[in-house]
């Protein structure tokens, strides 16, 4: 059985030049609607409002994974919508990841952020395959050198990530299916440990293309490939089969406006799962 999954962050941020992502939502909502993936994993669902928008714009799509955080808004920003049934929701924080570099208010600014993302899990029901969805705090600062005062950081919340994928299989896990905002890039010396050293697959890694609208950064600062779409190793025949990004151009919303969907690039890749259990 083969699947699409596709991963994207929404850009709910309050700093965003786009128009807000309900109205947004109307038009990858459809798209996505129209689509024949089976798996969806959004970030930056920040708000109770805003996860009953996908919801109307994603009829098919009945499974629902998040956890409810504070004020009832949906734990790390993390939804994930499911045309397979899901089962054993997980979230878990990364709060505890501190910096170790940077001034005082970076470092607690950054922990209190740290303790707001986090990763969701869940399983998709008779197929022995575990998803996880994620999105990493930000680095705002353009630089991805071991020595930047992100780099510990960031490094602390991929080990929470990783511990927490271990934790969400079972003795008969077969599959794992990881992706999300990392806010990591591919050039950068971290890339290995969203890997964890090759323990995963990354079917974005030939074509390297970057996940973030150039247009939408600061004049002089590159686009780079900061979401991942990663797959457990396994056997020859649980490969990913595509791979692409989505939502590449502006497109005209229903008052006529011409927008991007989001700051970032939609990931989509075909996964074969394990055979269903009788």
């Amino acid at each position: 059985m083969r699947i699409g999954v596709v991963s994207l962050n929404v850009c709910w941020g309050l700093s965003s030049t786009l128009p807000p992502a309900k109205e947004r939502a109307a038009a990858f909502g459809s798209a996505l609607e129209a689509s024949d993936a089976r798996i969806l994993n959004f970030q930056e669902v920040w708000t109770p409002g805003l996860l009953r928008v996908l919801r109307r714009r994603l009829p098919s799509f009945p499974h629902v994974a998040f956890r409810r955080g504070a004020a009832g808004w949906p734990a790390g920003g993390l939804v994930s919508f499911s045309r397979i049934p899901i089962r054993s929701v997980s979230y878990a924080s990364f709060r505890g990841a501190r910096p170790r570099a940077g001034g005082l208010l970076f470092r607690s600014a950054a922990a209190i952020a740290s303790s707001l993302q986090g990763v969701l899990t869940f399983e998709l029901t008779g197929h022995r395959t575990v998803v996880g969805n994620v999105h990493l705090s930000a680095n705002r600062d353009g630089d991805w050198t071991a020595g930047n005062r992100h780099h510990a950081f960031q490094r602390s919340q991929l080990r929470m990530f990783h511990r927490a994928l271990r934790d969400a299989r079972r003795p008969d896990t077969e599959l794992v299916i990881a992706s999300g905002d990392f806010n990591v890039p591919s050039d950068s010396p971290l890339y290995p440990a969203v890997l964890e050293e090759g323990a995963w697959t990354d079917p974005f890694a030939e074509a390297d293309r970057p996940t973030f609208h150039a247009r939408l950064l600061p004049d002089g600062r590159p686009a780079r490939r900061i979401d991942h779409l990663l797959v457990s190793r396994g056997p020859e025949d649980r490969v990913v089969t595509g791979a692409s990004l989505l939502f590449p151009d502006r497109v005209r919303l229903a008052d006529g406006r011409d927008t991007f969907l989001s700051d970032h690039l939609a990931l989509s890749a075909e996964v074969t799962l394990p055979a269903p259990i009788a």
